[in-house]
């Protein structure tokens, strides 16, 4: 397996955070991992993205093409749908790509949506997001719990726990819905080691 997955969005959407933690489950679930990220200036913000290359062998670079699309504003699909291979799936939230020609290889995600109706924020979309990368995959959640349990160990339980639930909630939503999209699954689920 040699997957690469684009987060794309606006400064302060928290691309890096997602990316990070993204990164740190798939390290949790053994994989060799290459990031890397591109963004605009910080005071005049504009849009960023955040690559994840993951792999059963180790990595030494990224690459152009992409085979998921994670995007957080209608800019991304403009800027990177080129970029996603043929096999390759774009996931995005209807409402920022309202108006946007739906193609096959755009799966609709309603992040912000979920997240207000389970973790009770839409600042928790990103956790759909991250539930959404892992349900596509196949992977066990429960690496995701205990990440995201340590990076948000600051925040309180009521938060925490949001974010938890946002995540389940995107993993149900793209495993029932996204059923037919086996281009990306793995051979077996894949049980958390740690």
């Amino acid at each position: 397996m040699d997957i690469t997955i684009r987060i794309g969005g606006e400064a302060g959407q928290g691309l890096q955070t997602l990316g990070a933690v993204l990164a740190r489950i798939f390290c949790r679930l053994r994989y060799h991992v290459f990031t890397h990220q591109d963004y605009m200036s910080r005071i005049r913000g504009g849009h960023n993205y955040y690559q994840i290359r993951i792999s059963e062998k180790p990595l030494s670079a990224s690459r152009d093409t992409v085979d998921i699309l994670i995007a957080l504003d209608e800019q991304t699909v403009d800027i990177h749908s080129d970029a996603v291979r043929p096999e390759g799936l774009i996931l995005a939230d209807p409402e920022v790509i309202a108006g946007k020609e739906k193609t096959k290889s755009i799966f609709l995600v309603p992040f912000t949506k979920l997240a207000e109706q389970e973790g009770g924020s839409r600042i928790m979309a990103n956790s759909v997001a991250i539930g959404s990368i892992l349900g596509l995959l196949r992977f066990d959640h429960q690496a995701a719990e205990k990440v995201i349990r340590d990076s948000l160990g600051k925040k309180s339980d009521e938060i925490v726990e949001g974010n938890i639930r946002a995540m389940h909630v995107g993993y149900r939503h793209v495993t029932e819905d996204a059923a037919k999209q086996k281009q990306f699954h793995t051979d077996e689920p894949l049980a958390d080691e740690l």
